[in-house]
C-alpha cells in the first residue's frame, strides 16, 4: 500500500522532469543540433601542409573511390592533393629534366611551375630556345583543364613564361616536346569514365560523377 501511494508522486515527478527537459530541448534545439553534430561529425581532415605527397595522394584516391562507387555525386580535391598528383607524374615524364615542381589551381585552370635543369638538355637542338635557356631556369604553363569527352581530360595550354617572362607559342611548343617527351600544347590524358565533369576553382578540383564504368 505505501509503495503504490509513492510510485504516484514518483510517476508525475518523472513526467515533470521529462516535461522539463523537453522544454528547454526545444527552445534551444540549434543549440543542441550544433553539439550533436560536433559529437558525431567525421573529423575535420588535416591541412594540406602538415601532410606528405604520399598521404595527399592516397587521401585523393580515398575520395575517388566514393565517386567510382557511386556513394557521392561529386567529390572536392584540395589544391595539395591536385599538386600531389600532378608533381608525380610530371617528374616521372620530365626524366630529371624538372623538379621542384609547383601545381597552381585558378578559376577555370591550372599553372604549373618547375625549375628546368637546362644542362640535362645538352645534345639536343635547341634552336632559338639557346637564347632563353642556361643554368636552371623557372618555367611556368598555363591553361584551362577539362574533359573533351567521357574517358579523355585534356590541358589546353595558353601560354608559357621563362622567369616570368612570356614566350612566343612557336619556342615554348618546342621547349615543351624537349622538357617532356611528346608533350604539345594540348595535353590529353585518359581519365576514368565514371568521371563525368570537372571544375578548377582557386580552392580546389571538383570532379563529377555519375556515369557508367
Amino acid at each position: 500500500m505505501i509503495l503504490s501511494c509513492l510510485s504516484l508522486p514518483a510517476r508525475l515527478f518523472g513526467m515533470a522532469l521529462l516535461a522539463g527537459v523537453l522544454y528547454v530541448g526545444w527552445n534551444n534545439r540549434a543549440d543542441v543540433r550544433r553539439w550533436v553534430h560536433e559529437r558525431t561529425a567525421d573529423p575535420a581532415p588535416l591541412p594540406d601542409r602538415r601532410l606528405e605527397p604520399g598521404e595527399l595522394r592516397a587521401r585523393a584516391a580515398s575520395r575517388l573511390d566514393s565517386l567510382s562507387h557511386h556513394t557521392a555525386d561529386s567529390v572536392l580535391l584540395t589544391p595539395g592533393e591536385i599538386g600531389a598528383l600532378v608533381v608525380a607524374e610530371v617528374e616521372r615524364r620530365a626524366r630529371g629534366v624538372a623538379d621542384s615542381v609547383v601545381v597552381d589551381l585558378r578559376d577555370g585552370e591550372i599553372a604549373i611551375r618547375a625549375r628546368v635543369d637546362a644542362g640535362r638538355l645538352e645534345g639536343r637542338d635547341l634552336g632559338p630556345l639557346a637564347e632563353w635557356l642556361s643554368g636552371r631556369q623557372t618555367i611556368t604553363a598555363a591553361g584551362p583543364i577539362g574533359l573533351v569527352r567521357l574517358g579523355t581530360g585534356q590541358w589546353k595550354i595558353e601560354n608559357v613564361a621563362v622567369r616570368g617572362l612570356p614566350v612566343p607559342k612557336v619556342l615554348w611548343e618546342r621547349l615543351l616536346g624537349l622538357v617532356i617527351p611528346g608533350a604539345t600544347a594540348s595535353l590529353t590524358f585518359p581519365v576514368d569514365r565514371w568521371i563525368t565533369g570537372v571544375r578548377v576553382t582557386p580552392e580546389g578540383a571538383v570532379l563529377y560523377g555519375g556515369a557508367e564504368r
